[in-house]
Parts: structure tokens; sequence; C-alpha cells
């Protein structure tokens, strides 16, 4: 009997045995089974410490997720969200969309600087810290929202955040009335019935940059079939193409957008974020995200709902899709997706 041991901390034991017609074991034996025991005891405590540190990443990975787009009368929602770490499935990439009691929801998409776990961490963070000041506010306050952020991040010290928050509210005449303001990042773009692209513009400068900043504020209205679409720089600078060096851009964006024209929100989210893999083919890339909020067509189909999940979006059903069959420019066929389906690999 030879103890299994790593580090002197006790990780089991091997037994040995031979039966009275065999000769007992000599010192050979012996040597040789103290060398295979100190092997075998440091196998089992890396398992053990593998096993240890996948269950902290999965609590850690479940916390920082996008959590499920909630269901809204008058306003139908979609997200798109893939990490650049994909494996550690965490991202600086981060958003929010919680319905509110009156009708219509609030909400916040944002990008903090760098990638990785550092980005994830302040991303966690400030997301935590938006969601507490909706809770403790009786309606939305987007500025005031932005500066306490702002002082909240300043005191990381490290890093800083662009951030769009605001309301989407449905109306009487099946428009949707959208309120944003913008710390400094990426313009909105809304896609209008008649198929045009428009930038929604509304200025700001970075959360966490300077310690008195100046953050914009503004109203757009949605009316019945139009989408507007929030996106995190992951998409524009996304590198590929033939030479694997061309950023995808600002203009292929709109020109894909347009091209959904007639789809639900969530399959745009969806298609988006296909189209940017597939510009990708695989290689490294910044964090994804992609939120849509859309004011549903008058006499158009139920809305597609989706199940968030970290690399993606999954159907109701629980299937993986790139869109719904019988869409303008959708196939009905699978996306190429991760495990979530908002897509996954090429």
């Amino acid at each position: 009997m030879v103890q299994l041991a790593a580090g002197g901390v006790p990780a089991g034991a091997l037994i040995m045995r031979r039966g009275p017609e065999r000769a007992r074991f000599d010192d050979a034996d012996i040597d040789l089974a103290h060398r295979f025991a100190v092997r075998a005891g440091l196998a089992l405590a890396t398992a053990a410490l593998y096993s240890q540190q996948a269950h902290t990443i999965a609590v850690l990975q479940a916390s920082m997720a996008p959590e499920p787009l909630p269901v809204v009368e008058g306003l139908r929602l979609g997200a798109a969200y893939r990490p650049a770490a994909e494996a550690l499935r965490i991202s600086g990439d981060f958003y929010h969309v919680a319905a509110r009691p009156e009708g219509g929801v609030t909400f916040f998409f944002g990008d903090v600087s760098g990638k990785g776990a550092e980005a994830a961490v302040l991303a966690g963070q400030v997301r935590q810290s938006m969601r507490t000041l909706a809770m403790v506010e009786k309606g939305p306050e987007p500025l005031r929202d932005l500066q306490l952020l702002n002082e909240l991040v300043l005191g990381d010290g490290h890093r800083f955040t662009t951030l769009v928050t605001g309301s989407a509210r449905p109306c009487d005449d099946g428009s949707v009335k959208v309120e944003i303001a913008s710390g400094g990042h990426p313009f909105p773009l809304a896609l209008r019935g008649d198929g045009r692209v428009e930038e929604i513009v509304c200025e700001g400068m970075l959360v966490g940059a300077v310690p008195d900043p100046s953050f914009g504020r503004t109203e757009s209205r949605l009316a019945p079939g139009e989408l507007m679409l929030l996106h995190s720089d992951g998409v524009t600078e996304a590198r590929g193409g033939t030479s694997g060096r061309e950023i995808y851009g600002d203009q292929r964006l709109v020109d894909a957008l347009a091209s959904c024209l007639g789809m639900q929100a969530a399959s745009v989210a969806e298609r988006l974020e296909l189209l940017t893999t597939e510009w990708l083919a695989g290689r490294p890339h910044d964090d994804i995200s992609i939120l849509t909020l859309q004011a549903p067509p008058r006499g158009g189909p139920p809305p597609h709902h989706q199940r968030e999940g970290p690399g993606g979006s999954v159907s109701a059903d629980g299937s993986v899709r790139a869109g719904e069959p019988g869409e303008p420019g959708e196939s009905g066929e699978s996306g190429e997706s991760g495990e979530s389906g908002e897509s996954g690999d090429p």
C-alpha cells in the first residue's frame, strides 16, 4: 500500500496485491510502485484543480452572460453576442433590456476598452451598477445614470467604456418612441420602412475618460416595421475579406442592414452577426454584440422570441436559427451558429 500524494497533500492510496502462488514484492517492485504513486498523485491533484477551475469559470460565465430578452407588447427585440475569448464565453461587451411596468423597455448597451477577462470584470461592474440605478429610480434618467457611472469607472482607474442607455415605448399609433443618451458609443442605426438606413446622431464623451464629461441625449421614432440597431465596434472593425486584414467597415454594415428590410428584429441580429462571422472566416476578432429594437409591422406575424446565451441566441423551441422561413432574404435553413444560435463559427 502506497500513499498517492501531490505536494504533500494526500490524494488517495495505491493498493497492490498478489496471491499466495506468486513471489512476494521485491525492492524493485516497491520502488516502481512509489514512483508510479508520485505521478498518479500529481495527475489526480491536477484533475481536481481543473475541475474546481471549470466550475468557477462556469459560475462567472453564467453571471456575466446577457440575460434573456423580455417579451413586450408592441415591441420586438433581438440580440447577438460573440466574445473575443470564445472559449471563456465572457466579454467586454454588455447589454441589458428590462420591461417597464407601464409598457415598453429600458435598455443599455456598451463596450469596455480592451477584451478578455479584465474587460469582462469591468463590464460586469458597469452592468450591475446600471441595473441597480434602474431599480432605485422611479423613471428613466439616462443622463444622470451616465454621470454616476462615469464616477464609478473613473474610480477603477484603468479602463473606460462606451455606453448607450435609454428607453423604448410603444405608442397608440403602432410606432415606438425611443429616447437615448450616449457616452461615446457608435451611433445607433435606424432601418426605415423604405429601406433607407439613417444614423441616430447622439454625441457624447467616453464614460470614465475624464472627470466632467459631456453626454448627449436625443429622441427618435420608429414607424411600424422600422428598426433600430445598436452594435459594438467589434462588428465594424472585424478584419477579414480576401486579404484577411480589411475591416468590415461602416458601409458594409449599412448595406447589410438595408438588406434586412422586412425581417423581424431577432432575425436581423442573427443575420448581421452571421455576415460578420463569415467576413472573419475563423480569424481572431474583438468582442461582437448586436441589439435590435423594432416597431412591429401592422398585421405582421407574431415575434420570433429568443433565449439569450453566451455566444448567440436560441429560438423559443430550442432550435438554432439564422432566420425565419419565408422572410425576405432568409432561406429558413439553420445558420452557422454557436451553441446558442445568434451565430457561430463558419
